[in-house]
């Protein structure tokens, strides 16, 4: 008989998980279920949380109707190290972060990748809604078929982790979904589906920043684009870029911050209007596909390239030019965009708006 191939499949104790879980099974692959446990819970679980001790329950009843070992790990070190610890610095340093690319780089096709070698398994699968089709030139990412899309998280994964990464519900709905959950007897089927940030807990994820970066907190100025000063503030960690709720009253109409400055822990705020920016720098750059860009890995000829970018999660993709020179992508927009916030990934599609060519974190705009 032929040996079957080794998945780690992640499961968080949603239905996504399971279910991905549940098809791979169906598909002949030997599934062994890993639930990941990222931090020490300190507030009762709510509906809308994940990574709880009742995920880890439902996980594991998932796991059984599957017929497929189940585990729990301790990742609590490297997620503390790799996606809490770097939230609270992106926010002290007045920037937005995304933990779950995070997490995804980091944990889940990182250490969880490191344990699927230590038992032979060939493939980490999780149920993100996005697909991967692996070619002789390697894999290429795609977006999800349906609404529910989420290959803009899977952006910053590096090419090799990609071709070891399956994801059975690439091509479903939400809806679909859950009726193969019911159809597999999974007991999460009609679970509420997680959406706050996990570690949060439903709470205000300002106090975790100034619990771990004090100095995010401290009182500064509020300040026009003009360098008015109008008000105060109670911390950079409260503000993100476009927000709107939280300043100075005006007589001249809405005010949205258009920067924080974490050196002068100051907050600058402007007319709708003052959002808009033209182009943005980025670091930490994953090219995917390479060849995309006028060079391979190592040697790029620097000229720009016509792209769709995409600059926070679920936002609209936007026609712009894209170029990299060394570690630093640059992307100028065709029409100027609001709200780009420094710490967020930028995703950059084909023009099709179908493929990912890579991602990077946004440094800067202009």
């Amino acid at each position: 008989m032929m040996e079957k191939t080794r998945v780690i499949a992640a499961m968080s104790g949603g239905v996504d998980s399971a279910v991905a879980a549940g098809l791979l099974v169906e598909a002949g692959y030997d599934v062994i279920g890993v639930t990941m446990k990222m931090y020490s819970q300190t507030r009762a679980p709510h509906a809308r949380s994940c990574c709880g001790v009742d995920d880890f329950d439902d996980a594991r009843r998932s796991a059984a109707a599957l017929g497929i070992p189940h585990y729990v790990l301790d990742f609590e070190e490297t997620f503390r190290r790799s996606v809490i610890d770097r939230f609270a610095e992106e926010y002290a340093a007045g920037r937005t972060p995304n933990p779950c690319v995070s997490c995804n780089n980091f944990v889940k096709l990182g250490t969880l990748r490191k344990y699927a070698d230590s038992l032979g398994a060939q493939y980490v699968a999780t149920g993100h809604y996005a697909r991967i089709d692996v070619r002789a030139d390697g894999p290429h990412l795609l977006r999800g078929t349906h609404a529910k899309d989420q290959a803009y998280a899977l952006a910053q994964l590096t090419p090799e982790q990609l071709s070891r990464l399956l994801l059975p519900l690439g091509e479903l709905d939400k809806q679909e979904t859950r009726a193969h959950a019911k159809r597999l007897g999974l007991p999460v089927h009609d679970k509420v589906e997680s959406q706050d940030i996990c570690f949060v807990e439903g709470a205000d994820y300002r106090d975790i920043v100034s619990e771990l970066r004090p100095e995010s907190a401290r009182e500064g100025d509020v300040v026009t684009v003009a360098g008015e000063i109008v008000g105060r503030h109670a911390g950079i960690s409260g503000y993100t870029i476009g927000q709107r709720q939280g300043l100075p009253a005006s007589g001249e109409g809405a005010r949205y911050v258009t920067r924080i400055d974490a050196a002068t822990n100051t907050i600058v705020i402007g007319r709708e209007d003052e959002l808009a920016v033209t182009g943005l720098t980025a670091n930490e750059v994953n090219l995917i596909r390479p060849e995309r860009f006028n060079g391979s890995p190592e040697r790029f000829d620097g000229s720009p390239v016509r792209v769709l970018v995409m600059t926070r999660y679920r936002a609209s993709l936007e026609p712009a030019l894209a170029s990299v020179d060394g570690g630093t992508l640059r992307v100028d927009f065709e029409t100027p965009q609001k709200a780009v916030s420094p710490g967020q990934l930028v995703a950059l599609f084909d023009l099709n708006g179908e493929e990912v060519l890579g991602a990077a974190t946004i440094e800067s705009t202009f």
